[in-house]
């Protein structure tokens, strides 16, 4: 594990750092933050609860012990409205299932420091879920039509596989399967840390052209690009692997460029929502995506997942639907609405959300 945190971008591996250097946070990471990414978000959980209070973990921890030998009514009372108006805090920074997880990872701060009878019952702050509408054909020709060279391979990318950015900014040239020998049609095989799942997925022809101009500018700029080389970098020198602040940054750039909301989720959602028009079965596309599938109803999954040479076919298919190059947008919106209600329960159900285009959810 020490290799692969290593392996972090600074920005990330800082949290795991500052979690380290207190004995107490460093035991709550050993106890319960079996993933590398828990590790960095109850790191960073540790550190925004430090700058929230004024105090270190250990402070923390110490005051809490002091409290709960005194009166643990009191202790209680206290320490619930402190992490009360933390969780305020929290709301007003980070979207709500991010404000959970920074409360949870504090709370597991104290309570993996005291017995068990002295454990902190504070309420995290609830998830609220809602409905990511995917870019739809006309904006995202826009987009692409307005960014530079870089951003064009990243808008590509996104659409194009169905990645998530926290796998996309780990990959190297070399992850790209064919890439290196001029092949159309390239494979990548990714292991998604959040759902704990390898997977696999792919990239077509517009990804794969803007890539190669995307190195070729790179390589005029004095880098030497290798199979170790990260597929994107920062702009200026010294080159550096683009990190997830860095990467999502850009998009809002790009958002503030164009007018249009560009965000790797929404490019996701596009991916899904235009290569269901393909009838790519939903566990398949789920699989592309990296989502875990479930057991119980879906207990059949491992058998409708084809070999590779099968869903590269597949993949090949419904490629028109997301092909930059078709000018026929009309043609796929109309697909998506003729699409019948009782097909989109099923895919609500498997985890797709089909939605039309100028379409909101109610409420």
């Amino acid at each position: 594990m020490n290799e692969k945190i290593n392996k972090l971008p600074p920005s990330r591996r800082k949290e795991i750092e500052y979690a380290e250097s207190y004995s107490e946070s460093k035991r709550m990471l050993d106890k319960v933050a079996k993933s590398i990414s828990t590790k960095v978000s109850y790191g960073k959980a540790c550190r925004l609860l430090g700058g929230f209070t004024k105090k270190t973990p250990t402070e923390i921890v110490a005051e809490y012990k002091a409290d709960a030998r005194g009166s643990l009514y009191e202790c209680f009372d206290k320490w619930e409205r402190i992490f009360d108006d933390f969780a305020i805090f929290l709301e007003k920074n980070f979207g709500s299932a991010t404000a959970h997880l920074y409360h949870s990872g504090a709370k597991a701060l104290i309570n993996c420091n005291v017995p068990r009878s002295a454990r902190l019952q504070a309420r995290s702050p609830e998830v609220h879920s809602r409905e990511i509408t995917p870019v739809n054909f006309e904006d995202l020709k826009k987009i692409y039509g307005m960014a530079n060279v870089r951003d064009r391979a990243i808008i590509a990318f996104f659409k194009d596989s169905g990645i998530s950015a926290r796998e996309v900014v780990g990959l190297n040239i070399g992850d790209l399967e064919g890439f290196g020998k001029n092949e159309t049609w390239i494979r990548i095989a990714v292991y998604r840390e959040k759902e704990h799942v390898n997977y696999e997925t792919f990239l077509g022809p517009n990804t794969v052209k803007a890539l190669r101009a995307y190195v070729e500018v790179r390589k005029r700029k004095g880098e030497k690009v290798t199979d170790n080389s990260p597929v994107f970098i920062t702009e200026n020198k010294p080159f550096r692997r683009l990190d997830l602040h860095a990467l999502r940054a850009n998009l809002q750039q790009i958002s503030k460029k164009t007018g249009i909301v560009v965000s790797t989720h929404r490019l996701r959602k596009f991916f899904e929502t235009y290569m269901a028009i393909g009838k790519v079965h939903p566990i398949v596309l789920k699989y592309w995506m990296g989502h875990k599938i479930k057991s119980g109803r879906d207990v059949e999954a491992r058998y409708i997942i084809p070999p590779t040479p099968e869903q590269i076919k597949m993949y090949k298919e419904a490629y028109r639907n997301i092909d930059l190059a078709r000018a026929d947008t009309a043609e796929r919106e109309a697909a998506i609405a003729a699409i019948p209600e009782a097909v989109r329960k099923e895919l609500k159900r498997l985890g797709v959300t089909m939605m039309r285009k100028g379409e909101k959810k109610d409420g």
